[in-house]
């Protein structure tokens, strides 16, 4: 299940049943499991949506459809749920995994399943929770909130921490830079206490910066110009990873210093197939296709053990034209005028699945990635789109530097409700 943004207060799903294609469908609510430090979900049972009809029921196998609306404090009718405690303790049906409710038949011993029908036998904890029914949330609203105790060891709880990235576009101007450094300043004041900030740059390089000693630190890993070659070096091997995250709490200033250091790359910094493209004019040698698998890979090898949740803020000054990932946006113009077609319509089509295919590495990686691209070129954002879209996170666009809200919208976002890795 696809997922998009978040790590605020208090999570909830609601869980429950629904009817077949042909029959009507009920007003109720779900059951919602709530954890620690997420936040609300609202699950509503439709068959309008799906399945739309016996013959799509029977196909997917599913008996059942949901109508999911992120961050719902009431239920259609207004009404906020029942709290209660030990979700732990919720039965669940032996077949399907539905959740106890208000709509099960309930004996001294067992209970029947109000999705399916199986008969379930109840835990000594269950009867005794339920020969006080009025004690128990689940037992009176079918619209409730239950608290689960936290997984894990309080270390492991502290261990799993949020991570952003940001990756910053060298191949680009200083007015570029200047508004990409003003966001991640904005960005800094609005992360929670515990994040983990990470600084790379690009262009016909990788750059990793160790912010975590006196004076920041950059390794850099050449990005092969051969849209088929790959990194010399893993991303790991050049910097560990712990050593390229660095808690904001305490890291802050000298992550706004190592900010101060960035600048575009110059003629003679660029390699030769990064430095000159056909009929003379000269391709900035953006590698960001290559750079943005590798932060992954990067990312995703310490999925589980290190960070909760991981978003990469990658800042774009125009096209990737350079490694893996390149996009041809010389090809747009006059043949398609000669050809007769619309040159508006011909954009809007992707040029190449490959940040599709990324996308899929990204969230396989429990990676999250917006995209906020600057400029005034064409840059194919019918190619990129997927890569931020299908990964769970946003995509800004900006015509100019002068009259960007970039800061402002950089902020905002990472102040509002953000959920991450759910799970229905």
């Amino acid at each position: 299940m696809a997922t998009s943004t978040c790590t605020t207060s208090n999570a909830n799903i609601r869980r429950g049943l629904t009817t077949g294609p042909d029959q009507q469908v009920p007003h109720f609510r779900f059951p919602r499991i709530r954890k620690p430090n997420k936040e609300v979900m609202a699950v509503r049972a439709t068959v309008s949506r799906f399945p739309i009809d016996p013959d799509a029921q029977e196909v997917s196998g599913v008996p059942w459809g949901v109508t999911v609306t992120p961050f719902a404090s009431k239920d259609e009718n207004g009404l906020p749920p029942v709290y209660g405690s030990d979700g732990h303790l919720l039965p669940r049906c032996e077949y399907c995994y539905a959740y106890f409710n208000t709509y099960c038949e309930l004996d001294e011993w067992a209970w029947n399943c109000s999705l399916c029908g199986t008969l379930n036998g109840l835990s000594s904890e269950a009867v005794t929770r339920y020969s006080h029914p009025q004690s128990c949330a689940e037992m009176t609203s079918s619209f409730i909130d239950l608290e689960l105790p936290l997984e894990g060891s309080e270390e492991e709880m502290i261990q799993a921490r949020p991570v952003y990235v940001a990756a910053v576009d060298l191949a680009s101007s200083e007015e570029f830079l200047e508004l990409t450094k003003s966001a991640l300043q904005a960005a800094l004041e609005a992360l929670a206490p515990g994040s983990l900030f990470g600084l790379a740059t690009f262009s016909h390089k990788i750059g990793l910066y160790d912010v975590q000693g006196p004076i920041p630190i950059v390794k850099n890993v050449f990005i092969p110009p051969d849209p088929e070659g790959s990194l010399p070096i893993e991303l790991e091997d050049a910097m560990p990873l712990l050593h390229f995250l660095a808690p904001v709490e305490t890291c802050k200033d000298r992550i706004t210093s190592a900010l101060e250091t960035l600048r575009p790359t110059t003629s003679w910094e660029r390699t030769p197939g990064a430095g000159q493209g056909l009929d003379g004019v000269l391709i900035g040698g953006r590698g960001f296709g290559v750079a943005m698998e590798a932060l992954f890979n990067y990312l995703g090898s310490e999925y589980g053990n290190t960070f909760a949740l991981a978003r990469v803020f990658a800042f774009l000054s125009g096209p990737p034209d350079y490694g893996a990932g390149q996009l041809d946006t010389r090809r747009y113009g006059e043949q398609y005028a000669s050809k007769g077609e619309d040159a508006d319509h011909a954009l809007l089509p992707e040029q190449t699945p490959f940040y599709k295919d990324l996308a899929t590495v990204a969230v396989q990686a429990g990676v999250s990635v917006d995209i906020f691209a600057v400029t005034n070129e064409y840059t194919d954002l019918a190619s990129l789109k997927f890569l931020s879209i299908e990964s769970g996170g946003s995509l800004f666009f900006y015509s100019n530097t002068d009259d960007s809200t970039l800061p402002q919208d950089m902020y905002r976002m990472l102040s509002r409700p953000y959920a991450f890795n759910c799970i229905l």
